[in-house]
């Protein structure tokens, strides 16, 4: 019946009264709790309580939706009951109410402050914060005036990183890109403390969509770099010996390269972090595609030399192609020592 009515929602004509009676007899009649599963969104979507939340939510969308205009009567008070955090069985709705909390907070502010974001807050449930915040990284975007009141549960989920689950990697991702355009809702020492607070697998995340957001700014790269990533990496990003692994080491390298006309100021800035990889394709691959060996011949080679050495197991595909690139831009480099020992990494795998 659940899944029935989560189907006819978004298509269904009159028999409003119909469509809400069974739903609510839906969850009165279900009781089987079992809220506790390392997946709180897939449980939520697959349980009856889960899908008529849905299905209410679906019929709400095809209304004329306001900001400000609040909650139709026809739902609030179900609504209100799916918030209530003593009915365990409801938290599948919860789960579904929060990956919603944008629109339900624009609507209906008041509502939605008082009844849904509370379950946010890590300090008043573990449980509850893990299933809203999963539920609202399934699908995340950053709104601002959202932001604002969930600031201080936001930044916490850092120190749950962990209690995310698969939706860890969006959290990751979701506060690299709130650093990167903080506006007024949030300060550095905040940013600070929360990126920080990632574990080395939240920072490989977070270093990832600092390339993506890199690659996305198309021709404005080296300004985005300057502007967005430079104070990110100086302010932000932590500086220990301990997160300096080889799969940190892997993605700040294809940051670099995705810094395109800032490649040197890249290199200069994140030198330290690189190391020899055992499979440095992606990035030299990268390398190679954006021709950076013609365009910064010394600072290509130096790139290689720091990616390429005893704990790489076979020469990257384009890595002849690339020494080739910088051969012919500054011939004075292939006397140089670095491209000397690459020539030789190559030639003893049977390339060059």
């Amino acid at each position: 019946m659940s899944s029935w009515l989560r189907t006819i929602a978004k298509t269904f004509v009159g028999h409003e009264e119909e469509f809400f009676t069974l739903g609510h007899r839906v969850l009165e009649l279900h009781n089987r709790d079992g809220s506790e599963t390392d997946d709180p969104v897939g449980r939520a979507i697959n349980h009856p309580v889960g899908q008529v939340t849905e299905a209410l939510l679906q019929w709400w969308y095809r209304q004329s939706l306001e900001d400000g205009q609040g909650l139709s009567v026809e739902l609030k008070p179900t609504f209100t009951e799916l918030c209530d955090g003593r009915i365990e069985k409801y938290r599948h709705g919860r789960v579904l109410l929060a990956a919603h909390v944008i629109a339900l907070f624009r609507v209906d502010r008041d509502w939605a402050t008082e009844h849904l974001l509370p379950h946010f807050e890590w300090q008043l449930s573990e449980h509850e914060a893990r299933a809203a915040w999963e539920g609202f990284l399934w699908s995340p975007r950053l709104y601002r005036p959202l932001m604002e009141v969930l600031k201080g549960s936001f930044l916490d989920s850092s120190r749950h990183y962990e209690a995310l689950g698969k939706h860890r990697v969006q959290y990751a991702s979701l506060l690299t890109y709130a650093a990167l355009d903080p506006g007024d809702t949030f300060t550095s020492s905040e940013l600070a403390g929360a990126v920080r607070a990632l574990p080395p697998e939240g920072l490989r995340y977070a270093a990832n969509a600092l390339v993506n957001a890199l690659e996305g700014a198309g021709d404005q790269r080296a300004v985005y770099w300057a502007n967005r990533v430079t104070p990110f990496i100086n302010n932000l990003w932590p500086k220990g010996q301990d997160v300096m692994t080889p799969v940190i080491a892997e993605t700040l390298s294809r940051l670099c390269v995705a810094a395109g006309g800032a490649f040197p100021a890249a290199m200069e800035m994140l030198r330290a972090w690189l190391q020899p990889l055992g499979h440095p394709d992606t990035a030299v691959r990268m390398l190679h595609k954006a021709d950076l060996c013609r365009i910064f011949p010394e600072h290509a080679l130096d790139f290689l030399s720091l990616l390429i050495g005893e704990q790489t197991q076979w020469p990257p595909t384009d890595l002849s192609k690339c020494l080739e690139a910088i051969r012919t831009a500054a011939p004075a480099l292939e006397a140089d020592l670095r491209h000397e020992q690459l020539l030789n990494f190559l030639r003893m795998h049977g390339g060059g």
